[in-house]
């Protein structure tokens, strides 16, 4: 949905002859391409092939630009009269009227929807929409009466747009001109100012809802889900002249494709288009054309799946593999323990930074900041041994990559913990050799988060994501389709370490932006534990940061926030991978009791566990004090806390295969 000054005008004239009594506005009165758009978009229609007439949805839109209209572009100020329900109106403002708008000027566009999304979420305006909303006459600054607090929402016009928006039921026609500039167009993210599509094919595009920009400004152009699926199949498809991917077009080769029985012209049609091979077979462009039509129909991605890594657990994998090589090669006694993997990652760092010290010398000031106070250390160190374990945290990276399903906890055959790589462990190795660095959540949301329909990555999220390799010129690296495919399919196991939990108790279910969570905290932790932390909250779907500035709790945070309620700050590690299989394998051999919420276990059922968690028994036991100091579970049942850990872990995944649009070739 795109309205910019000619539609606002095509709009009120439409309503405009409706009211009048008029059967139709001539198509000669309203600029055709303007027209085309707001059909696209599902705001107007043609009675007749010269006859427009406005929709229901595009008829609510001319009534709010009216109210908006009768409001004036001035800001009112706080009066009286003004309160709606708990909170009284500081300032709203309204629109001037589309005669006054600067050229150009977009009302409402996939970037505007954005950020009325975004404050829907976190209950507020974000701070990197307050102004776009404001000035568009969609948010009122209000003061809570209760709390004396300021802040900006969402105002009446913000809200019903909205909803309108979301009933909107965009059009689907494509011609064999504006498929060819689909072609030639890249994928996304990419910087919108490198496009060189004239205006009319954009905006046709993004009524489609194909394409979205980036908030507050549009700085970032970007495929959607469903503008993917339709690039893909035109990419080997839709060759041809006049409309060659229209819903008639897919709706004919879905009944084709159910039924195997089509027109002769019909399936003649299809055949020329490339959807449908010689001998009737589907081909790889109706494959993709189907895709669309499901995502037409309603199947875009809601949530937004992320992934992080830090570059010292990348050379924990490392150091895992070349245990197993050692173990295999020359010494069994070399496979990767714990305190095998410690002595050799102490070795690792000790070399890494006698090598940074020497490499700088006196001028250690001069060293990256997080290198640096480690260094100044190491300096002094008397017990190498000792300084490590100071400075690294190898328990809490071990726990961390088995969170994200990089790597796996097991037992030997002499009963000892022992740890393995995944598939998704050996992806991330291979990938990390090239390029050793940091995988931030934020970069890889400016990936993941096209799969929605009005969604493209902020501007610092794409920079990040191009720092980090995972993003070229114009799109996904191979690099970025490989983290965008970990976020989307990896399963995520429930874990927080002690510094990410003090952050995750700060962040409430929404109303809170991510420098008002720095701010509450910078007394406690550095700013860069800090960002850390959230981007593992994120990356396990515990938080979603908003391109707002926003950050609120996901359903599987919010889970979670209610089973770690009576754990103490400061608790290390009150969830992780290995208590979380705890608690599974006592949910699968205990006893479940609904009233009382809880499952209990008989002590003869212990054994059982044991052998169902697959954790060495040391291990399980070790995870069974823990998740009992934790209160998750009882002398002997897994109580409503435990129960509540366990569904937020459901949470934390998709409920449901994702089929990714952007996958590795």
């Amino acid at each position: 949905m795109v309205i910019k000054k000619e539609h606002a005008q095509a709009l009120e004239r439409l309503l405009a002859d409706e009211e009048a009594q008029k059967p139709y506005t001539p198509l000669e009165e309203v600029d055709e391409p303007t027209f085309v758009e707001l059909e696209l978009a599902g705001l107007a229609r043609f009675s007749t092939p010269v006859r427009l007439v406005p929709t229901y949805l595009g008829r609510e839109v001319a009534f709010v630009l009216r109210e908006l209209y009768e409001q004036g572009p001035q800001a009112r100020s706080e009066r009286e009269d003004e309160v709606q329900g708990e909170v009284v109106v500081l300032e709203g403002r309204g629109l001037s009227r589309p005669e006054d708008w600067p050229e150009g000027w977009r009302w409402i566009g996939s970037e505007v929807i954005a950020m009325l999304d975004a404050a829907e979420r976190a209950g507020r305006v974000g701070p990197a929409a307050v102004e776009a909303l404001m000035e568009r006459g969609l948010a009122v600054r209000v003061r809570d009466r209760e709390t004396k607090k300021e802040y900006v929402r969402l105002s009446d016009a913000g809200r019903r747009m909205l909803e309108l928006y979301r009933e909107a039921e965009p059009g689907l026609e494509i011609d064999a001109e504006l498929a060819e500039a689909v072609r030639k167009l890249p994928l996304g993210p990419a910087p919108a100012s490198e496009l060189p599509t004239p205006a009319h094919d954009e905006q046709r595009l993004e009524a489609m809802r194909l394409v979205a920009y980036s908030l507050p400004n549009s700085d970032v152009f970007a495929f959607t889900a469903l503008g993917q699926a339709v690039k893909k199949a035109l990419s080997s498809g839709g060759w041809g002249k006049g409309d060659v991917f229209t819903s008639d077009l897919l709706w004919a080769l879905a009944d084709y494709v159910d039924t195997g029985e089509a027109t002769e012209a019909g399936l003649a049609t299809l055949q020329e288009l490339g959807y449908v091979g010689p001998a009737g077979e589907l081909l790889p462009a109706g494959e993709w054309a189907l895709e669309a039509l499901r995502l037409w129909q309603g199947g875009v991605r809601e949530e937004v799946w992320s992934f992080a890594l830090e570059a010292e657990e990348a050379e924990v994998l490392e150091q895992i593999a070349k245990q197993w090589q050692k173990a295999s090669e020359t010494n069994p006694e070399e496979r990767p323990t714990f305190e095998v993997l410690r002595r050799a990652m102490i070795d690792r760092k000790v070399a890494e930074y006698k090598a940074l010290v020497e490499k700088y010398g006196r001028k250690l000031d001069e060293m990256p900041q997080k290198f640096r106070l480690i260094a100044e250390r190491f300096q002094g160190a008397q017990d190498l041994a000792r300084w490590y374990d100071e400075n690294f945290d190898l328990r809490e990276a071990l726990l961390s990559l088995e969170s994200f399903s990089l790597i796996e906890t097991g037992e030997d055959e002499k009963g000892k913990e022992v740890f393995y790589l995944t598939d998704w462990g050996e992806y991330v190795l291979e990938d990390q050799r090239a390029n050793r660095r940091d995988v931030s959540a934020t970069a890889v949301k400016a990936i993941t988060m096209t799969r929605k329909s009005f969604s493209a990555s902020s501007l610092a999220w794409w920079q990040e994501a191009h720092e980090q390799g995972l993003v070229g010129s114009a799109e996904p690296t191979r690099s970025g389709l490989l983290y965008a495919q970990l976020a989307e399919h990896a399963e995520r196991l429930p874990h927080l370490s002690r510094y990410e939990l003090m952050v995750f108790h700060v962040v409430p279910a929404r109303g809170m932006s991510e420098e008002e969570v720095y701010a509450a905290l910078e007394k406690k932790l550095d700013r860069e534990r800090i960002r850390w932390a959230l981007e593992k909250l994120e990356a396990r779907h515990l938080i979603d940061r908003l391109p707002d500035g926003n950050v609120v709790e996901t359903r599987a945070g919010e889970l979670l926030d209610r089973a770690l309620a009576g754990v103490p700050e400061g608790f290390g590690n009150p969830v992780n991978p290995v208590i979380f299989r705890l608690l599974e394998a006592l949910r699968a051999v205990g006893s479940l009791y609904v009233k009382e919420k809880r499952v209990r276990i008989l002590p003869r059922n212990l054994k059982e566990a044991l052998e169902y968690s697959g954790l060495p028994k040391e291990v399980f036991d070790d995870a069974l004090e823990a998740a009992r100091a934790a209160g998750l579970v009882g002398r002997s049942a897994l109580n409503e806390a435990g129960l509540l850990l366990l569904e937020a872990a459901e949470a934390m995944n998709p409920g449901e295969e994702v089929h990714g649009l952007v996958e590795l070739e």
